[in-house]
Parts: structure tokens; sequence; C-alpha cells
């Protein structure tokens, strides 16, 4: 069942509220006040994803829905939002099995990117983490 819940981008000052959320479950990556940090909520925050200026490029990163609310299309009202406010490309690395639900959203294999990005796909490449480069044409 599909429910709509509330998705925007959080004033920079708040940002500590999305370290909160992911500390709580245990997830990697941390915010900082340069990055748009999306959330979705309910009667507390339940979804995240950052939007980082990396360079002259945007990278979608540290997408987390709590298990809680999962496929209830959270993740995806919470990336469908997020990517319709940005003006230019945005690139992620999404894990390989999720490749159909980005390609869903409109993202397709970067065929190439911006070489700092390069530098940290080959990054994780190398600790074995099983992903591929995708991108937002605009």
């Amino acid at each position: 069942r599909i429910i709509v819940y509330p998705v925007h981008c959080l004033e920079p000052i708040t940002v500590p509220l999305v370290n909160k959320f992911y500390k709580q479950f245990s997830v990697r990556g941390r915010a900082n006040k340069q990055d748009q940090c999306w959330v979705a909520k309910s009667d507390r925050i339940i979804a995240a994803c950052r939007v980082q200026h990396k360079g002259e490029a945007l990278f979608l990163s540290t997408v987390f829905v709590d298990p809680a609310f999962r496929s209830q299309g959270v993740a995806r009202q919470l990336i469908v939002t997020a990517v319709a406010s940005q003006h230019c490309s945005i690139f992620t690395f999404a894990y390989r099995d999720l490749e159909p639900f980005y390609q869903g959203l409109g993202f397709e294999r970067a065929l190439s990117m911006p070489e700092h990005l390069s530098i940290s796909f080959a990054n994780y490449v190398r600790q074995k983490r099983d992903i591929v480069a995708m991108c937002i044409y605009k």
C-alpha cells in the first residue's frame, strides 16, 4: 500500500537531525551543512538522503528508509522529490541489485563522470562493494 509522506529539504541548521536518524540505524555516511538533506516524515523522520555538491557535479547518497516503513514507496517519493528540484545532472552509486529500481526513477548507467567521482567509485569497488555508477542527465 502506498502512503504519501511529506518530503522536504531541511534547513542547514537542522542537519544534525539527519545524522541522529542515520546513527539510530547504524547507517554509514554523515551529513554536513553543505549537503541538501531530504527527509520523509510521518510523526518523525522515516527516510533520508543527501544531495552533495561534488565539484561541478551533484551526487545522491546515503538513501535510507526506516525498516518499519519499507515497501511503501517511501524511497521512491524521497528520491523523485530530491531529484526533481535539481537543475543539473545528478550521479549516484547504486548497489547492483537496486539498479532496476533506480532505472525506474529515470537513472541510467553513467557513461562517464567527473574525475573525483571516478576516484570515489574506484575506491568503493576496491572495497568489494557491488555497485554501478548511475546518472540522471539534465
